[in-house]
């Protein structure tokens, strides 16, 4: 024995073992099968006995698996490839029990075609080689049709009406496989799809048949023939291999192949046509890309031909393994290359040596060699308990869709009693809509509760109108972005307060002293994060939804400004469902659909809010810092091409980031007094504490620093205790825009439920006050970084209630109210009309009056900007958000305003 040839029969042994089917080798980063190299065993003297005792070694491995040794001197054969055809002689012997290979149907009739003449032509229409691949299959019939009825023992008007519907037969489509060969149609398949002899050059199977007889051989190129019995060899070991039928059928006989057919080839040389073999396969699976089974390794004691010869060279068979994971790096780029070493893996083979290892000494003694044992499942006697346990397996993708809803917090089996719930799985969250408890969506806290407290005015809704049919009933869908939100709690918390609103202003319906007020129940709809999946909700679900249910006067929320968000706008538009936008502020929303409308100013308001505003105080210039302008997020994209427009007269400068806020430059690098000019921050909350940390890090004197003022966006930041709450942002001021500043500036009056916290409020702003008071009592329940903190009431809270107000006093006004979702009184309002009583109606609000008279965009409404001194501490009265600046109308035009537009409070 040599040195080393532990290595070389453990990789022998490795490369013979097949992987399964999922097994991923992290080099060639493919599962299952993996391409196999050409083990070329560069012999030195007195090693020539190496090969013959593998192969006696896998004989006893290697029982049921097909596998030979080859002395390639020895070989005498007439063949196209002499080497090739005794490999198939040796292969397809009955000599390896259940794993023989039984057929060799593309190398058979490929050889089988270049030893034949194609006969003459006898007669019209005649194709000899129709007759000679019949042969082949032995299904030659009779000479034609007529001899067909001569034979029929039937005779009279019988034989004469069998000879005319035979006439029909042909006549109509039966004489269309006169040149057909039944039995071949895989086979013929495969010959016209491979690459070599250029099948293309055929019109048919037949043509490129006639092309592979004795006779027409001597037209092509024997290079190419050579390469397609090679490829047809292949073919067929692939075929006997396949772990699969028609693509996704398992195929047990090629599960249990274990291992590969392995070749063992001795004594190679140019003159014995080994070398040229070896060269073929190589060729044959670079120009194919096509995996096979057959692992070949060869010994020789003559140098490899240049054309071979690895440009690597031959590694020590001590090192046998890391040659071939030099390989396997190498494979890809060699392939691609088409080279003529790509598939070589050359080794070096020693003298034998009396100073080796015990490992060595040992080779042959391993007794955990062979292949290892097949999947259970492809055992023979498994396949009556696989099909006796079918029905169990058929559930196996309502398991697998079980698990993926459970992973995603959303509810399957429940969702399918009640026809309140409809959920569905993008991109791992659940999305789709619920009026009960079945499915609570979302996974913060606060959000989650609010959902509930919606469900339970939901059941109280259906229980009263169940005990007083009579009483209207109506409902309407709230659409925001629920799930995902774990790591933005200030986005859920924003949803949260919506909800809330949506809360206060049903338990004002839902009253049991009540047969007058409409029952309110309210559907919530989840588009995903950040409303990523509002388009796919509204047309898969809610569409179908509202359709159904007359009951639905329409869809309010959307949370916010996005691609999917104005998609979900113009599907419900199309449908004639009326929507509401309580936050939205992009320009040009109101051109998705005819009947959109937005309870809150656009950013054209908010760019001229800002600019008088500016004006006010004087500010010089003003810098605008904002994110990437994505098309798809048509907010900040319109923010800021408004306030660019809007500031007429003031010095303009724009600061972007790209990938992280943190990479902004902090304003205290210019040593000037800036105090009078404005740093505007138009972008979402997620980033805005890092913004304030960023810009202002580093400052010795802040009394330098310019104003900062936030878009409307941050009032989610500003709601969120938490995000706060933070000691680097301790004494910084803030100043943001406000969407429904009179609730903010009622403060801590409005929190305890007082009347009149602000003046001028009336009755609206008064029963909101009370009502958020008694909701707190129950949020208060949630833990303290949950619960609400801030010493006001949250704009968002009003804005929902107003918007569920808004909807009901539109439906209050027209006749025949009543109906929905299962009720059995009178018919639910037009969606259109109640669409057309938005246009035509005044509604009084917490938030102030709201009207659509002149527009669909409610840009005569009031937009504030609201200040902060410390945006860290928002304890007590001094905590509460006093107004710079507002511009619109509240409640009335005769109320007493401030020289900045501002409500007097005092």
């Amino acid at each position: 024995m040599f040195e080393g040839a532990h290595a070389l029969v453990d990789l022998v042994r490795t490369l013979y073992r097949r992987p399964g089917l999922s097994r991923r080798d992290p080099e060639l980063r493919v599962r299952g099968d993996v391409p196999l190299p050409l083990v070329c065993l560069l012999r030195k003297p007195g090693s020539a006995k190496f090969l013959p005792r593998l192969g006696a070694q896998l004989d006893v491995e290697l029982r049921q698996v097909p596998h030979a040794y080859l002395d390639a001197n020895a070989v005498r054969n007439p063949a196209v490839l002499p080497l090739l055809e005794e490999l198939h002689d040796r292969l397809g012997t009955d000599a390896f029990g259940r794993g023989h290979l039984k057929h060799f149907d593309h190398y058979r009739l490929t050889t089988w075609l270049t030893e034949r003449s194609l006969p003459r032509a006898e007669g019209k229409g005649d194709r000899p080689i129709v007759r000679l691949l019949r042969d082949w299959t032995g299904q030659r019939g009779p000479g034609g049709a007529d001899a067909t009825v001569d034979h029929v023992p039937v005779g009279g008007w019988s034989k004469a009406a069998l000879s005319v519907l035979w006439w029909i037969l042909r006549y109509f489509g039966f004489r269309w496989g006169r040149h057909r060969v039944p039995g071949l149609g895989r086979e013929s398949r495969w010959f016209m799809r491979q690459p070599f002899m250029v099948p293309r050059h055929s019109a048919d199977f037949l043509g490129f048949a006639e092309r592979l007889t004795r006779d027409r051989l001597g037209s092509e190129n024997p290079e190419q023939l050579k390469k397609l019995l090679v490829h047809a060899f292949l073919q067929d070991l692939r075929e006997a291999y396949r772990r699969r039928k028609l693509r996704f059928l398992p195929r047990r006989r090629g599960w249990r192949r274990t291992a590969y057919v392995t070749v063992l080839l001795d004594n190679v040389t140019e003159a014995n046509g080994g070398w040229e073999l070896l060269r073929l396969i190589n060729e044959v699976r670079n120009e194919t890309g096509d995996l096979d089974p057959l692992l070949i390794i060869t010994a020789s004691d003559e140098r490899p031909p240049p054309a071979a010869e690895s440009v690597a060279g031959a590694e020590p068979a001590a090192r046998a393994t890391r040659a071939w994971s030099t390989w396997k790096h190498r494979l890809p780029g060699r392939r691609q290359m088409l080279a003529g070493d790509a598939r070589y893996l050359f080794i070096d083979l020693p003298k034998p040596s009396p100073a080796i290892t015990p490992e060595d000494a040992g080779v042959w003694e391993d007794r955990q060699a062979g292949p290892v044992a097949p999947p259970w499942i492809a055992r023979r006697g498994v396949l009556e308990l696989a099909v006796a346990a079918l029905l169990v397996v058929s559930l196996a993708p309502t398991a697998v869709k079980v698990d993926e809803y459970w992973g995603a917090h959303c509810s399957f089996f429940r969702a399918g009693l009640s026809s309140g719930v409809a959920t569905k799985v993008v991109d791992g969250q659940c999305v789709g809509y619920s009026d009960n408890a079945r499915q609570v969506f979302g996974e913060n806290e606060r959000l989650r509760q609010a959902q509930l407290l919606v469900f339970a005015e939901n059941a109280k809704a259906e229980e009263l109108h169940r005990a007083n049919p009579g009483r209207a009933y109506v409902s309407v869908v709230y659409l925001a972005g629920l799930t995902n939100n774990e790591h933005s709690p200030a986005t859920a918390h924003a949803v949260a307060e919506e909800l809330e609103g949506v809360v206060i202003r049903q338990r004002e319906q839902n009253d049991p002293s009540s047969s007058v007020k409409p029952l309110l129940r309210v559907v919530v709809a989840n588009g995903g994060t950040g409303m990523s999946a509002a388009d796919v909700v509204t047309r898969d679900m809610l569409v179908p939804l509202i359709e159904g249910d007359p009951g639905i006067l329409g869809v309010l929320g959307f949370d916010r400004s996005v691609a999917q968000t104005e998609q979900a706008i113009a599907e419900l538009g199309a449908h004639g469902i009326p929507a509401l936008g309580t936050t939205l502020t992009a320009v040009g929303l109101a051109d998705r659909s005819p009947l959109y409308f937005q309870l809150v100013p656009d950013n054209t308001q908010q760019a001229e809010l800002l600019a008088g505003y500016a004006r006010y105080v004087g500010a010089p210039k003003v810098t605008i810092y904002h994110p990437p302008l994505d098309p798809g997020n048509s907010y900040v994209s319109t923010l800021v091409e408004v306030v660019r427009q809007r500031l007429a007269g003031i010095e303009v400068a724009s600061q972007g980031w790209t990938t992280s806020v943190g990479s902004l430059p902090s304003l205290c690098r210019d040593p000037a007094d800036r105090s009078r000019e404005i740093v505007f921050y138009a972008g979402r909350e997620t980033e805005f504490g890092d913004f304030l940390r960023t810009v202002r890090s580093n400052c010795a004197e802040p009394r330098k620093l310019p104003r900062i003022v936030a878009d409307d966006a941050v009032s989610r930041f500003v709601a969120h205790a938490p995000d706060r709450n933070r000691s680097e942002l301790n004494g910084i001021p803030v100043s943001y825009v406000g969407m429904g500043s009179p609730v903010v500036l009622g403060g801590q009056a409005c929190v305890d439920g007082r009347p009149g916290a602000l003046p001028g409020g009336g009755p609206a702003l008064d029963a909101f006050c009370a009502g958020y008071a008694d909701l707190l009592r129950d949020l208060r329940k949630l833990p303290p970084e949950e619960a609400p903190t801030t010493p006001w009431a949250g704009e968002r809270v009003g804005g929902l209630y107003d918007a569920a107000g808004f909807f009901l006093d539109a439906a209050r006004r027209l006749p025949l109210l009543g109906g929905g979702a299962g009720a059995s009184g009178p018919v639910a309002p037009n969606r259109a009309a109640v669409a057309q009583q938005f246009r035509e109606m005044t509604f009084q609000g917490a938030t102030g009056e709201i009207s659509f008279e002149r527009s669909r965009i409610a840009n005569d409404r009031s937009l504030a900007i609201l200040t902060i001194a410390n945006i860290s501490r928002l304890d007590g009265p001094d905590g509460v958000p006093t107004c710079a600046y507002l511009v619109g109308k509240l409640y009335s035009e005769s109320e007493p305003r401030e020289a900045n537009g501002c409500p007097v409070t005092g």
